[in-house]
């Protein structure tokens, strides 16, 4: 593996390092290790099953985004989909994003620019429907905010309101790239214009490759059923926090579960080792605390919700691996060239390259 070798992966370690050192400073190890083996962890049943559906929603919503590209079961589209989560959760930099998008344009014939541009959509919509959470909760559940947690609610309201901009300004461009194509490649050269002549070619090419791709998103309709399903896909993993929650005997509203998780997940958005490491946990307690929850009973319940959404869809990915017959030496070249071409190669020319074939039988080749 060479990614002990890439910048990026060292900038990760040690975003990592500074947010464990901050969220398990002043930890009462002792308060840590009753409150874990006095949880009533039954409850992690339901949480689990609300959980794992939320993935079959989000292939189904994937389903949706794919139709203009090629009506799909998706059945067939579930195991690149968890192969990519787990990808996410043990690579850095989101390298999983890229594994799907490879693997589903190479089994099916699809440019793997357009099947990236519907993994992006996944996540505009996926940012959206946090913001929106976070936006109800603060709008209509103001954070309790005292002396001691007022940098915390800060920084909260600062996440939240940079992330609905960012989102925001995402999903106007996508609307506008389906929309206006004509207009956004004329608005794009413009803003290109300014940049060095050794940065404005490539990043030229970029922006068509990623027009080129969404371009092909033209269903208002399935765009909208695949909204739906993203706002049915949270919601169950907010109830899967809320089980936990009651695991650990916090019975609070509904509402902290779901501001819970989108701070949480908002908060992952920097930078860190895979599987998200440091930012969970930081952005998770200081969520608790803020409703006055104890760091030692709301460290355990954090890193539990951690392990809970961690742990089972790595598994099931590394199942989806062994049976397609992947390596992670395939994988992360799939990640390099698709990163580095931004995935605008058509199928024919990855034909023949063994080491990037996929191989196995999750479904035969055309």
């Amino acid at each position: 593996m060479s990614l002990i070798k890439k910048k990026r992966f060292w900038i990760g370690i040690v975003i990592t390092i500074v947010f464990l050192y901050l969220v398990f400073r002043q930890v009462e190890f002792h308060s840590l290790a009753q409150a874990l083996m006095h949880a009533e962890y039954w409850w992690l049943i339901p949480a689990l099953i609300v959980y794992l559906i939320g993935y079959l929603l989000r292939a189904i919503r994937w389903r949706y985004l794919m139709n203009s590209l090629k009506v799909m079961k998706w059945q067939d589209l579930f195991p690149p989909l968890v192969l990519g989560f787990m990808v996410n959760n043990v690579f850095p930099a989101r390298a999983g994003e890229f594994v799907r998008a490879y693997i589903v344009g190479k089994r099916e014939g699809i440019s793997k620019s357009s099947v990236f541009a519907t993994v992006i959509m996944q996540r505009a919509y996926d940012g959206l429907v946090m913001v929106l959470f976070a936006g109800l909760v603060l709008y209509f559940f103001k954070l309790p905010r005292t002396q001691a947690n007022a940098e915390f609610v800060d920084m909260v309201n600062l996440v939240v309101n940079l992330t609905t901009a960012l989102f925001v300004f995402m999903f106007i461009f996508l609307f506008a790239v389906i929309t206006w194509k004509e207009l956004a490649v004329k608005l794009s050269g413009k803003i290109t214009q300014f940049l060095p002549e050794a940065w404005r070619r490539p990043m030229d090419r970029m922006v068509h490759s990623f027009i080129k791709g969404f371009s092909v998103l033209k269903s208002r309709k399935d765009s909208l059923l695949a909204f739906c399903f993203s706002v049915l896909a949270w919601s169950g993993e907010s109830a899967a926090y809320y089980f936990i929650l009651r695991a650990f005997g916090l019975d609070f509203p509904v509402y902290v579960a779901i501001m819970l998780m989108a701070v949480v997940n908002l908060g992952i958005m920097i930078p860190s080792s895979p599987g998200y490491i440091g930012p969970f946990e930081f952005f998770g307690v200081g969520t608790l605390m803020l409703f006055n929850i104890e760091k030692s009973l709301a460290l355990p319940c954090i890193l539990v919700i951690h392990a809970m959404i961690w742990l089972p869809i790595t598994l099931w990915g590394f199942y989806y691996m062994w049976t397609m017959k992947l390596s992670f030496r395939e994988m992360e070249a799939a990640e390099k060239e698709e990163g580095a071409k931004d995935i605008t190669n058509p199928p024919h020319t990855l034909r023949g390259t063994r080491r990037h074939r996929v191989r196995g039988d999750y479904k035969k080749e055309n």
